[in-house]
């Protein structure tokens, strides 16, 4: 079973991040502390009503079989790249005849790999880290680029942009030159030459297979992913890396397909997800998502039925921090439905958010699969969906006083400072 995953062209910057024990996992820029002194003091209160078991909010995938390599639910393929330890993965750039590639180019990708390194040792808390083999030559392919179609080649015939036949090519030559050994994914970068009306440079390519997608010297690897050359991609190759790195984990593209545009029916996440859109400020994986891989543990996991639930408060730590206190509340509806609620500050991996706070309410949906949007953004009533200047997209944190209601269990942000404190009633 194979997944095609294509990402969004985004416009940002890559931050650098270092683990820092106990307080938070990244850096933060000079300037944010002041802001953060300034911040009302709302210590921790344990919940008014204690945490049900955990594994009531592991709600199964009922869109995804055992063996799909990518999934919104439970149980997390086991095929897919551990989640914690240190996995491999492989840059190479490639050329062609009608668009070579600078010297330049080659730093350029390898500060992009280091920071999606960076971004991983992040959102882990640690767990995990990226390591990279990495190419410092062009390989020039043996035809123009405009003569490569990622749709022609591909298994079963399948019209999907693939490009199979292309990534062979490619693994074949630069097999001898490469160690593989233990690579579990191999990503492409063109040249800035690459000519905009090249078929592999509108969509990208990419094939995923937890039987693993392509063969080695050393063995097989799960994914080969080539990425546009468009601005978008290039000002922000880490995160399109990190975003593409987030499938050998195991979830899924969060935007519908083909996304169009400012709106909740392309982007149900907004920008709110690295596996949505990384276009805007925040940069991090949701709540969920870390919860699906693991980095999440039962113990920061505030869970509930929402059958159980006339009226409870508890506080959240920012979803960035490490330390005492929940980082996510999830409240599920029924067998394949919750309410998750995460608590976002201007810090880490989410720095260029300055001082927005808050907390974010989503839903998820395990029924619901790739590309059809599974997880939801729940704005407060009368908030614009139109784009401010350096405000994440769209207007989605809860402020203080502001209320969200999913069926009938109402969220509300009641105080926030150094944790949130959320009340939810019916």
């Amino acid at each position: 079973m194979t997944t095609t995953t294509v990402a969004l062209a985004t416009a940002a910057v890559t931050s650098t991040t270092q683990l820092v024990s106990d307080q938070t996992t990244t850096s933060i820029p000079d300037d944010a502390g002041e802001e953060a002194a300034s911040e009302q003091v709302v210590p921790y209160m344990p919940p008014t009503e204690p945490s049900e078991d955990a594994s009531l909010c592991e709600l199964k995938d009922l869109w995804r079989g055992p063996n799909d390599p990518v999934r919104v639910g439970f149980p997390r393929p086991t095929e897919n790249v551990s989640p914690e330890g240190t996995t491999k993965y492989a840059l190479v750039p490639i050329d062609f005849p009608d668009a070579a590639g600078e010297p330049w180019e080659i730093e350029e990708a390898a500060k992009a790999a280091r920071g999606a390194t960076d971004y991983y040792r992040e959102v882990s808390d640690g767990r995990f880290e990226v390591k990279w083999v990495l190419s410092d030559v062009f390989t020039r392919l043996s035809k123009p680029s405009v003569d490569y179609d990622p749709t022609v080649g591909n298994p079963w015939g399948s019209k999907n942009p693939w490009g199979v036949v292309l990534s062979e090519e490619i693994i074949d030559l630069v097999d001898p030159h490469l160690d593989f050994t233990g690579v579990a994914a191999i990503f492409f970068y063109l040249p800035k030459a690459t000519p905009s009306d090249a078929l592999i440079n509108i969509r990208g390519w990419g094939h995923l297979a937890l039987e693993g997608a392509h063969n080695t010297d050393e063995g097989s690897v799960l994914f080969a992913h080539g990425a546009p050359s468009t601005e978008g991609t290039r000002i922000n190759h880490a995160w399109l890396l990190a975003h593409e790195i987030g499938h050998t984990l195991g979830p899924l593209d969060l935007y519908v397909f083909p996304a169009t545009g400012d709106n909740l029916k392309s982007l149900p996440m907004g920008e709110w997800g690295v596996m949505s859109s990384y276009h805007g400020p925040a940069k991090s994986m949701t709540a969920w998502n870390r919860w699906l891989i693991g980095w999440l543990k039962a113990e920061s996991i505030y869970c509930r039925t929402a059958a159980s639930i006339s009226l409870v408060e508890f506080t959240l730590r920012p979803l960035v921090l490490t330390g005492t206190g929940f980082r996510a509340a999830i409240i599920s509806l029924d067998e394949h439905t919750a309410v998750v609620i995460e608590s976002r500050r201007g810090l880490g991996v989410d720095w260029r958010l300055g001082d927005q706070a808050g907390i974010l309410v989503y839903t998820v949906d395990t029924a619901i699969g790739q590309h059809q949007g599974p997880l939801h953004l729940q704005l407060p009533e009368g908030r614009s969906l139109e784009r401010s200047p350096g405000g994440n997209w769209p207007d989605a944190l809860l402020r203080v006083g502001d209320s969200v209601t999913v069926r009938d269990l109402t969220v509300e942000l009641a105080q926030s400072g150094e944790y949130d404190r959320v009340r939810i009633s019916k």
